[in-house]
């Protein structure tokens, strides 16, 4: 522990009152450049590359539950393998479209996506049930993270929603409002969410500050649910799927003792923007303590470091902008099965791109092996 004597709790708190105020005096950093011809070239391909990348990473999947698990053959007609509903349904989830455009889209893809067989919309609304898809798509998600994480150290973790209507951001947004101004009005205070109950399909999760590649996640449509609720499950998922994973910063809901005590355990460092009033105590967390004492030490270089945590709002962006449609399905159940398929879109598209861009940040062969 450091002994400084600079290192007081005024001194503390007036350092994140500057930050938070928007006065601290930053230190201009060099912006990357981008390769725009390679940019160009992958965005050209893009479309054949995403469709080429899901039949390889979900056959691998496949195959990697086959050799781990006995087949039950049952009674009557052998069903759709599962491994062809689910190309379908990233393939669906790519494109935006629904499940009856998606049946017509498999006859245009059928021989890139290396399905066997048409098969009806019906099939592939089945196929949104966690019972029939979950497992493949955790192991969609391992291999996406051993394809595009495995270098990967530092990730940042934040919260999202997608709405179920089309109409839902703006009758929102005016619900709010006429809640803060009753508040206000009453002074009372509501942390309700906006809108109608289940009107978004909310999740959290972690992405790569390097690679964009998610590397866990948690969803729900239960608004009685916090951000906060999920930070331990999408920790521990990161943890186990990325195996370089040392660092975490996130925004000020994460910056805790409880959060900070999780980490710990797992030896990696947090960088969570605290409260202005926070003190030195560490309360049996010692990294609570070490984050705040770098933070007073060296401002600067502290939030170098933290502000990476922009990487989850830039990763919300692409999910936002490639993957624009709302949620269309009505059961619980398979909103969450939707919502993993757009983060598992994100991920192939990213290794994509990650392709021509930066290939020295992927683990090559894991697929073609």
């Amino acid at each position: 522990m450091s002994t400084n004597h600079k290192l007081t709790p005024k001194k503390l708190q007036e350092t994140i009152s500057q930050i938070r105020k928007r006065k601290f005096p930053y230190k201009t950093k060099e912006q990357k450049k981008v390769d725009f011809t390679k940019y160009n070239i992958a965005q050209i391909n893009e479309i054949a590359d995403v469709l080429e990348t899901i039949r390889n990473v979900v056959d691998q999947a496949y195959q990697r539950l086959q050799d781990s698990n006995t087949p039950q053959k049952g009674p009557g007609r052998p069903s759709v393998p599962i491994k062809d509903v689910v190309k379908v349904q990233l393939m669906e989830s790519y494109f935006g479209v629904s499940d009856r455009v998606s049946e017509g889209f498999l006859r245009l893809f059928r021989e890139k996506l290396g399905v066997s067989s048409d098969f009806s919309y019906k099939t592939i609304e089945r196929g949104y049930d966690p019972e029939r898809s979950k497992d493949i798509l955790d192991e969609i998600l391992k291999i996406t993270n051993e394809l595009g994480n495995s270098k990967e150290k530092k990730f940042s973790i934040d919260g999202t929603g997608d709405p179920c209507s089309m109409k839902v951001n703006y009758e929102s947004k005016r619900s709010q409002q006429r809640k803060d101004k009753e508040a206000q009005t009453s002074n009372m205070h509501t942390d309700a969410f906006p809108g109608k109950k289940r009107d978004f399909q909310y999740s959290v999760f972690s992405i790569g500050t390097t690679t964009k590649v998610i590397g866990g996640f948690a969803t729900t449509d239960d608004h009685s649910k916090g951000e906060l609720s999920f930070f331990k499950e999408v920790v521990e998922e990161t943890i186990d799927n990325c195996p370089m994973f040392d660092t975490l910063c996130g925004d000020g809901i994460y910056a805790s003792r409880v959060a900070c005590a999780l980490l710990e355990e797992a030896a990696i460092t947090p960088f969570f923007m605290p409260r202005s009033n926070v003190t030195f105590r560490s309360r049996g967390v010692p990294s609570w303590m070490s984050m705040l004492i770098s933070l007073t030490e060296n401002p600067q270089q502290w939030l170098e470091a933290y502000h990476d945590r922009s990487i989850s709002e830039s990763g919300n962006s692409m999910l936002k902008r490639r993957e624009s449609t709302k949620i269309r399905k009505k059961l619980s159940a398979r909103k969450a099965t939707q919502e993993a398929l757009k983060f598992m879109v994100h991920n192939i598209r990213q290794i994509c791109y990650l392709r021509y861009l930066a290939p020295k940040l992927l683990r090559h062969n894991i697929v073609e092996d």
